[in-house]
């Protein structure tokens, strides 16, 4: 069975995404992800994306800081077949992440403008 390939984590304002490639097979591939961080220190399975058909999965709530290192790591299962893990680099929100433009807010009050600024969505 080949392994997932060009994986990759993507964030924008602390969303993290992992996104992976396979190629076509006869039967529909599952995939489980699994993740580390430098606190923990061994592999955990993340448990919304195990036997997934997707080519992705959504680690918002499995990174534990914007200081913390963690490594993801990917494989297939077809029918009765397991791919080897693939591992990604180590990934630091801090580092890796990346944060969109606050939102704006210009209002008028007599002769004053007013600003209001908000975090990223």
């Amino acid at each position: 069975v080949p392994a997932p390939t060009q994986i990759v984590v993507t964030s924008e304002n602390f969303n993290a995404v992992l996104h992976w490639q396979y190629p076509p097979v006869p039967e529909t591939p599952h995939f489980i992800v699994e993740i580390n961080s430098y606190d923990v220190g061994d592999y955990k399975v993340i448990s919304t994306c195990v036997n997934i058909s997707a080519h992705f999965c959504d680690l918002s709530a499995e990174m534990r800081g914007p200081f913390l290192s963690h490594w993801l790591r990917v494989k297939a299962v077809v029918g009765s077949q397991q791919s080897e893990y693939v591992a990604t680099n180590e990934f630091i929100f801090r580092k890796h992440g990346k944060i969109g433009p606050p939102k704006l807010n210009l209002s008028r009050h007599g002769d004053k403008i007013m600003v209001d600024i908000y975090h990223p969505a």
